[in-house]
C-alpha cells in the first residue's frame, strides 16, 4: 500500500506541475495570445477537401467554405473523391458547375493520405490548407490563421476545433475536452510543441510540403506524422485559438473509443518513428512534454486501476455485509451514531482538489480565449469524472493493440 500512495503523490506532483509550467507559459504570453496581420496578407490559398462516402456532410463543408471572409479570386477548393460508394462525387459535381472556385477529382480509394496527396499535385496556392468533409469552418478562420504566416520560420497554423452541437452526455465530454485542448495548444504554441496538425482545419506553406514531402499513411494518423516530421525538421507550428472549425464528434461510445485507440496508437507509433524527438538537448520543450505525456499515461493507467480495484473492494465489503442483515438496514440506522463529516486533509486529497480546480480554469481559459458562447451544461462536467477512466483505457487498448499487432478501422 505504501507503493501504492507513493504512486499517488508522484501522479499528483506530476500534474500540478505541469499545470503550475502552463499558467507559467500562459502569463507569460497573455499580451500574444492573438495575432493580427501587420501588413495586407492575401495569398493564394487552396482548401483540400479529402472525402469518402460523405453524401451527409459535403454540402455542409462546402456551404461553409463558399462563404469565407476570403476574396474568391484567391481561394480555391479542391474535392478529393476517394472512391466514394454512394452519391459524394454526384453532389460534389453539382457544386463544381455552380462555382468556378471548386474543383473535383475522384480516385480509386486509397485512404485520406492519398487523397490529400493527389490534390497537392493539382494546387496552386501558395498557402495549402486540409478540411475534414465533416467539418465547417467559421466564417472568419481563415482570415485570423493566415496572419501567422507573416512570421517566415511558421510553416503551418492549426485551427480551434469545437463540438458542433453538443446535444448528448458524450458530445458534452468531448466539447469540454475541445475546449481544454484548444487552451493547451495555444500554450503548446508559445513553447513550439504542437504534434498534431488536424484534419478539421491546418493551413501549411506550399513550400515546406515541397521541402519535407507529401503525406505519409502515418499508422492512420496521417496529420499527427506531418506535425512530428515538421518538428524533426524544427519548423514551426502556430495555433491560432481564435479561428474555430466544427466538427460533429463522436455520436456514440464504440465510436469514440475507437477514434481514441487510432489517434494513441497513432501517437505511440509515430513517436516510435521520430525517437530523435525525445532528445531533450536538441528539441527541449517538446521532448520534455512528448515524455511528460508517456510518463502520463503510465500514471493514469496506474492510477485508475488502482482507483477501481479500491472502488470494488468497498463496494464488495458493502454489499456483503448487506447480505449478511438480509438487507434489513433499519437496525443499522438506528444504531448509528449520525457526527457531521468532516473535510478529508489528507495532502492526496488536498493535491486533488488543486488539481481539479486547473482543469476547471483551463476549460474556462479555452472557452474565453476562443470566445466560445454555448453555455456550459452539466453534461459537459461529465468530462471531470469521466474522461481519467476513459483516458486510460484508450490507452491500454492502445498498447494491447500494438502488441498483439492488430489492425484497427478508421472511424
Amino acid at each position: 500500500m505504501i507503493s501504492i500512495e507513493i504512486l499517488v503523490y508522484i501522479g499528483l506532483f506530476w500534474a500540478l506541475f505541469f499545470g503550475i509550467f502552463i499558467f507559467i507559459t500562459f502569463f507569460e504570453n497573455r499580451k500574444q495570445i492573438y495575432q493580427t496581420a501587420k501588413k495586407q496578407f492575401m495569398p493564394f490559398v487552396s482548401l483540400i477537401v479529402p472525402c469518402f462516402n460523405e453524401q451527409d456532410n459535403i454540402e455542409g463543408v462546402l456551404n461553409s467554405l463558399l462563404v469565407l471572409d476570403y476574396p474568391k479570386e484567391k481561394l480555391e477548393i479542391l474535392i478529393i473523391d476517394d472512391g466514394s460508394k454512394d452519391n459524394t462525387l454526384k453532389i460534389a459535381k453539382q457544386f463544381q458547375k455552380k462555382h468556378k472556385q471548386i474543383q473535383v477529382f475522384h480516385k480509386e480509394n486509397g485512404g485520406k493520405y492519398t487523397a490529400l496527396n493527389l490534390a497537392l499535385t493539382k494546387t496552386k496556392g501558395e498557402i495549402v490548407g486540409c478540411i475534414d468533409a465533416d467539418c465547417y469552418a467559421e466564417k472568419n478562420a481563415l482570415k485570423k490563421m493566415l496572419p501567422y504566416f507573416e512570421t517566415p520560420e511558421v510553416a503551418a497554423v492549426v485551427a480551434t476545433i469545437k463540438i458542433l452541437r453538443p446535444d448528448n452526455i458524450l458530445q458534452g465530454i468531448q466539447y469540454a475536452e475541445f475546449l481544454i485542448s484548444a487552451f493547451l495548444k495555444k500554450m503548446l504554441s508559445f513553447l513550439d510543441s504542437i504534434i498534431v496538425t488536424p484534419g478539421p482545419l491546418s493551413l501549411f506553406r506550399k513550400e515546406i510540403l515541397d521541402i519535407v514531402g507529401p503525406y505519409k499513411e502515418g499508422h492512420m494518423t496521417e496529420d499527427l506524422e506531418m506535425a512530428l516530421r515538421l518538428q524533426s525538421k524544427q519548423m514551426k507550428i502556430a495555433h491560432s485559438i481564435d479561428s474555430v472549425v466544427y466538427t460533429q464528434g463522436q455520436s456514440s461510445l464504440k465510436n469514440l473509443c475507437r477514434q481514441r485507440l487510432r489517434w494513441r496508437r497513432g501517437f505511440l507509433l509515430n513517436l516510435k518513428d521520430y525517437p530523435q524527438l525525445l532528445n531533450l538537448k536538441k528539441h527541449g520543450n517538446l521532448s520534455f512534454l512528448l515524455l511528460y505525456n508517456l510518463f502520463g499515461a503510465v500514471l493514469s493507467i496506474s492510477l485508475t486501476i488502482y482507483l477501481l480495484y479500491k472502488l470494488s473492494s468497498f463496494l464488495f465489503v458493502k454489499i456483503s455485509n448487506a447480505v449478511l442483515i438480509n438487507f434489513d438496514f433499519v437496525p443499522y440506522l438506528a444504531q448509528r451514531n449520525w457526527n457531521i463529516p468532516t473535510i478529508p486533509t489528507r495532502p492526496s486529497f488536498l493535491f486533488g482538489i488543486v488539481g481539479l480546480t486547473m482543469l476547471i480554469i483551463f476549460l474556462s481559459l479555452g472557452k474565453k480565449l476562443s470566445f466560445d458562447k454555448v453555455r456550459i451544461r452539466q453534461k459537459a462536467l461529465f468530462y471531470i469524472v469521466a474522461y481519467s477512466f476513459l483516458n486510460a483505457a484508450w490507452w491500454i487498448l492502445a498498447g494491447y493493440s500494438i502488441l498483439i499487432k492488430r489492425k484497427i478501422k478508421w472511424s
